[in-house]
């Protein structure tokens, strides 16, 4: 189990296992009560497969192949920015329910990241069992993994990186490069610093990207997002950020586990409350999984 230290949970031991329903709703109160965090606060979830642990907490474009790494993180940057200038140019001939967000640069970032593109983006939910779903929806029966789902106070994040040294170091940068070009740039639009860098930009000493993530809360430019209750992180340059902030003590981002054996259980009773494709997913695509999985349960 895991052992609660003052008012922090600590993972010194093991992690929380959660397996069923209501196993896992209590152990996110008690995490709730743990961090005093008041009731009207949100917290941030996210669902990952428990095999994928050498990638765990790395949104697409980072995930390493099984040796690492195989760029530097300049050239990775310079690749999505090739992806993302690509999607821009494609994307509103193909979509036109979505053209104006395409039109903005964070929105388009955002609707790549959506439709399956690999950017720095990381997603996260404020539903629990939203994220619930995503750790027991889409498993092939019989399941062969189990499933992370990772709990964050992202209002404990928020101040965390309000006081980080490289945030403060990219606030100034950003003001210096605005003050250069008064007419282009304003100098509270730092959090450009965040979108594709262009080829000349990854060496700029004024522009490079933070090495810090970015907590954005966009508009829900889609259904699906809505539906999801959609949270973003953006991340800067450093791929391991995330994991490295989980491991410090007294961090507030903790893992529970869903155990392979308990899945299927929890798949029930997630649909019992609710809580199935076609509502995460409110499109045909949504549905026709979520009737698959019907069939998949009564052949």
């Amino acid at each position: 189990m895991v052992r609660k230290t003052g008012k922090y949970y600590t993972t010194a031991v093991t992690a929380i296992v959660a397996d069923s329903l209501a196993r896992y709703l209590s152990e996110v109160a008690k995490l709730r009560r743990s961090w005093r965090l008041q009731r009207h606060l949100e917290l941030w979830f996210r669902a990952e497969d428990a095999s994928y642990r050498k990638t765990r907490l790395q949104p697409g474009i980072y995930r390493p192949r099984k040796s690492g790494l195989s760029k530097s993180v300049n050239k990775i940057q310079e690749i999505e920015n090739d992806l993302y200038r690509e999607f821009g140019r494609c994307a509103t001939q193909l979509s036109q329910s979505d053209s104006n967000s395409i039109n903005d640069d964070f929105e388009s970032y955002f609707l790549m990241q959506h439709h399956g593109a690999p950017t720095r983006i990381l997603d996260w939910s404020d539903g629990a069992l939203i994220a619930l779903h995503f750790a027991v929806g889409r498993k092939k029966l019989p399941p062969k993994s189990g499933s992370i789902i990772y709990v964050l106070d992202p209002h404990w994040l928020t101040k965390l990186l309000r006081e980080d040294p490289d945030r403060k170091d990219a606030l100034k940068r950003w003001k210096a490069f605005a003050k250069k070009h008064p007419n282009d740039y304003d100098e509270d639009d730092w959090e450009r610093l965040y979108l594709p860098p262009e080829k000349d930009e990854i060496n700029n000493k004024l522009l490079k990207t933070p090495a810090t993530p970015m907590l954005w809360d966009l508009s829900h430019v889609t259904r699906r997002v809505a539906a999801q209750r959609s949270r973003f992180m953006i991340f800067g340059s450093d791929p391991l950020w995330l994991v490295k902030i989980k491991r410090e003590r007294g961090s507030r981002l903790v893992s529970i586990v869903i155990p392979r054996g308990s899945i299927n259980k929890i798949r029930r009773e997630l649909r019992d409350a609710g809580i199935t494709e076609s509502v995460v997913y409110p499109d045909l695509d949504g549905l026709g999984r979520e009737l698959k999985h019907v069939w998949e349960l009564r052949r």
